[in-house]
């Protein structure tokens, strides 16, 4: 049986609905992906990426569950380096800091958390313990195939700013990765861009912010304003092949501008 993905990450929203982020309503943004799904998309489950509040808030998740109330799948959740785990957990009740193994009839979905050693400007990485545990999860593995998700990038995206903040042990897990070829895509948030790149033969798979994009190639941090939010679409076969699309929606004009804050990742 195909299994029909959907992944929305980097959210972004603010404690108080009202206050925007980098210059978008945050929140019309998600409602407008999460809309979008309702009406055009057969979804088996939905993952959320990481980031989703701005600031950790525990109104800003409470504020996401009952958004997720018009999504008729299951959804998981993962942490981002803006995002407080504890309040997360709170209130999706998901081991988020975890690593989590869903095991489908014709694939295996693993959600890896990038968040340990934080360096306090937007990097992380995959702590000691949940790279053994990952390991040992794709030892036991006899061939199904795998799509991992996690938040931070492990592939950098050619912007100096932003490759300064990926994940920090990278190349362990990329070796880690290359050495289990039943790993066909890893698919992250973080860098509010598409990406789309065969390293040592896995597909290595970024998306677009629900929120705002991030203009790509820059030395330092730059909005692309006139994008609006976007999500993705796996469609993973019974044959071990898998399909993406990515979903771009308009940006919504909001009342909220007049509070832009524009501030580094």
């Amino acid at each position: 049986m195909t299994l029909r993905v959907a992944q929305i990450t980097d959210c972004h929203l603010q404690a108080d609905p009202t206050t925007p982020y980098k210059g978008v309503d945050a929140d019309a943004h998600l409602d407008q992906c999460l809309a979008w799904l309702q009406d055009h998309a057969q979804v088996d489950v939905l993952l959320l990426t990481g980031d989703l509040s701005h600031f950790g808030s525990l109104k800003a998740y409470q504020r996401l569950q009952q958004k997720l109330t018009s999504v008729l799948c299951p959804s998981i959740w993962l942490a981002g380096n803006h995002d407080d785990c504890q309040a997360m957990q709170q209130v999706c009740n998901q081991p988020v800091q975890e690593l989590r193994v869903f095991d489908y009839k014709h694939w295996q979905v693993l959600a890896i958390n990038t968040t340990a050693k934080p360096d306090g400007a937007g990097g992380g990485s995959v702590s000691d313990q949940q790279m053994k545990d990952l390991a040992s999860t794709l030892e036991q593995n006899h061939g199904k195939p795998v799509c991992l998700f996690m938040h931070h990038n492990a592939v950098p995206v050619n912007s100096a700013w932003q490759d300064n903040i990926m994940l920090a042990n990278a190349s362990e897990f990329n070796a880690l990765i290359a050495a289990n070829p039943q790993v066909k895509m890893v698919v992250c948030g973080h860098v509010h861009q598409e990406i789309d790149e065969i390293l040592l033969g896995t597909r290595f798979l970024a998306t677009p912010s629900s929120a705002v994009q991030f203009a790509c190639y820059q030395q330092q941090f730059k909005v692309q304003e006139e994008l609006g939010p976007g999500l993705r679409l796996l469609t993973l076969m019974d044959d071990g092949q898998a399909h993406s699309q990515v979903v771009r929606l308009p940006k919504i004009i909001s009342s909220l501008l007049a509070n832009t804050d524009i501030m580094t990742h």
